[in-house]
C-alpha cells in the first residue's frame, strides 16, 4: 500500500460507526493514536471550562467529574432533524509531543480493529492505492435498479448512468462494478487535490445534495475552528488554494463495519495542526470527502489542549466535536432512528474516550 504524507504547506493527504453502532472515522483513529495510561485528573484551563458550560452545556457535576479524571460526553442541539452531533473530554496523562508522533503515524492510526479494509492515497493516487477496494455483493445486486432520485448507493448522476449501460446479464459483472468503484475513487481524489471542494460529489441518489455546501454548513457549525485556528478554517474550505504551512495531511478510503447496516465505503481528508498562535492547542480535523450510504456531510474535530505551565509536558485534554449529516434520518420518540442514533454515537464517543485512558 503506497503512502503520502507531505508537510509542506500544500501536503496531500469518512463512515465512521452509524445509527445502530456509531463508530467514528476521527473517533476510531484518536482511539488507536493515543498511548494511554491510567486515567489521572488535570486541571482544567479557565478558557476550556468557560467553554464547556457555555458551548457544550457541562453542568457543574459533569465538570467535577471531568476533575476527577472521569470521561464525559453529551449529546449537542444541533437544530435539524437529520443532523447530530457529540462532543466529549477527558483528561490523559499523554504529553503533546508524544500526540502528535502517534497520530502522524498515518498508517495505523487510520485503521481500527473495526475497520474491514483500508488505503492511503498516493500523490498522485495510483491503482495500488485502492486495490483492497471491493464492492459487496449486496451493493451489487441492488445497483443493477439504481437510477438517478432512486438509488441504494450514494452515487453523483455520471456513475448512476454508467451502471444503466452495464450488461447486468454478465457473468464478471462484480468484477466490472468493482473496478468502475476503483477508477472512481483514484479519479475522484485526483481532482479534489487539484481543484478541492469544487470537485466534491453531487449526490443525486435522492434528489441532488452538494457534499461541499453540507460540509460548509457542517463547518459554520462549528465555530471553535475559526476562533482558535482560522487558518485551519481557511484551509478545509479553500484547500488547496488556502495552503496551511505547518500543517500535515493524509487523505484515505476505509470501509467500516456497520451492523446490522451496510458497510460504509468513505473518503476522508485529515488535517493535523498547531495553530501558531494557540501554542497549547493541536487540532485534528477530520472531512468527510464521500460516503457511498447513508451520510452526506460529516466532520470530526478533536483537539489536544496543553495542561497548564507547570504541567506542560504531562499531560492535558482530549477535547472531541462530531457532526453528522444523514440523508434520511426518521425522529419522533424515544425509539425513533434519531434517538438511537444519537445515542449510539454519544456512547462511542464516550467509550473511546474511556479506551484513550486505559489503554
Amino acid at each position: 500500500m503506497a503512502h503520502a504524507v507531505n508537510q509542506r504547506s500544500r501536503a496531500n493527504v469518512t463512515a465512521m460507526e452509524g445509527v445502530a453502532r456509531m463508530k467514528t472515522r476521527w473517533g476510531m483513529v484518536a482511539a488507536l493514536c493515543l498511548l494511554a495510561m491510567p486515567a489521572q485528573a488535570q486541571e482544567i484551563p479557565a478558557w476550556l471550562e468557560a467553554d464547556l458550560r457555555g458551548r457544550a452545556g457541562l453542568d457543574s457535576a459533569r465538570i467535577d467529574a471531568v476533575r476527577r479524571g472521569e470521561a464525559v460526553a453529551t449529546e449537542l442541539d444541533t437544530g435539524l432533524p437529520r443532523e447530530i452531533a457529540v462532543f466529549g473530554i477527558a483528561a490523559v496523562r499523554l504529553s503533546r509531543d508524544a500526540y502528535v508522533r502517534r497520530v502522524l503515524d498515518f498508517g495505523p492510526s487510520t485503521r481500527p480493529p473495526t475497520r474491514r479494509r483500508f488505503g492511503i492515497f498516493s500523490l498522485p493516487p495510483a491503482p495500488a492505492d485502492v486495490r483492497d477496494v471491493v464492492v459487496a455483493e449486496r451493493d451489487v445486486k441492488d445497483l443493477r435498479d439504481c437510477r438517478p432520485g432512486a438509488c441504494v448507493m450514494k452515487l453523483p448522476a455520471t456513475a448512476i448512468a454508467r451502471l444503466a449501460d452495464m450488461d447486468w446479464r454478465a457473468a464478471d459483472v462484480p468484477a466490472r462494478v468493482t473496478a468502475l468503484a476503483r477508477q472512481d475513487l483514484i479519479s475522484y481524489v485526483a481532482d479534489y487535490l487539484a481543484r478541492g471542494d469544487t470537485a466534491l460529489v453531487v449526490y443525486d441518489d435522492h434528489g441532488s445534495v452538494r457534499a461541499s455546501e453540507v460540509f460548509a454548513e457542517l463547518l459554520a457549525a462549528t465555530p471553535q475552528v475559526e476562533e482558535y485556528a482560522p487558518a485551519l478554517h481557511r484551509h478545509l474550505l479553500g484547500y488547496p488554494a488556502a495552503t496551511l504551512p505547518g500543517a500535515s495531511e493524509v487523505l484515505f478510503w476505509s470501509e467500516d463495519e456497520l451492523p446490522p447496516l451496510r458497510p460504509v465505503l468513505s473518503v476522508t481528508h485529515l488535517v493535523i495542526f498547531r495553530p501558531p498562535a494557540r501554542p497549547d492547542l493541536t487540532l485534528a480535523a477530520a472531512k468527510q470527502l464521500y460516503a457511498n450510504h447513508y451520510f452526506e456531510a460529516a466532520f470530526d474535530l478533536t483537539c489536544y489542549v496543553e495542561g497548564p505551565a507547570r504541567a506542560a509536558g504531562q499531560g492535558g485534554h482530549l477535547v472531541a466535536l462530531r457532526r453528522y449529516r444523514f440523508d434520511r434520518l426518521p425522529s419522533g420518540g424515544p425509539h425513533s432512528l434519531r434517538a438511537r442514533a444519537v445515542d449510539a454515537a454519544r456512547r462511542q464517543l464516550l467509550a473511546d474516550l474511556r479506551r484513550f485512558q486505559n489503554r
